[in-house]
């Protein structure tokens, strides 16, 4: 039976990070909360809906991938339901649920910026861990 590749790996993943030129964290950057560390990374996380994000350079169980791009904007890379990526694409508030993994029927990799997100809860701890976000509404 083949080992599953972790969803960190995936090509689809890649990209994202390629188009936004992000590298990821080093070794003396690794452990350091996300406000301290230069822009152009990504890293992760297993406390993304806490004021100060602890950012590591490999994937855990259920861990959220971060992006600081360039410029500052921070970034939240995860996966939804149909129904969620089209409420976060649309101009309205909306409340979705982002999977740090693919789960069930959450497979659309997704990028949800830090300045449309009004609330974070904090993850559960089971049925694939969704970080609840109520998205603001497009400017």
């Amino acid at each position: 039976m083949p080992i599953e590749q972790h969803p960190a790996l995936s090509p689809e993943r890649e990209q994202v990070r390629a188009k936004w030129n992000l590298r990821a964290l080093n070794a003396e950057e690794t452990g350091c909360p996300l406000a301290n560390l230069p822009e152009g990374v990504y890293g992760f996380t297993t406390s993304a809906a806490t004021s100060e994000v602890a950012m590591f350079d490999k994937p855990v169980f259920r861990s959220f991938e971060v992006h600081k791009l360039r410029g500052g904007e921070t970034v939240y890379l995860g996966y939804l339901t149909e129904a969620d990526l089209q409420a976060l694409e649309s101009d309205h508030p909306a409340t979705v649920d982002l999977y740090p993994d693919p789960h069930e029927a959450a497979t659309h990799l997704a990028e949800v910026p830090d300045s449309r997100i009004d609330r974070k809860k904090p993850p559960l701890r089971d049925q694939g861990s969704p970080m609840k976000l109520e998205i603001a509404a497009k400017l």
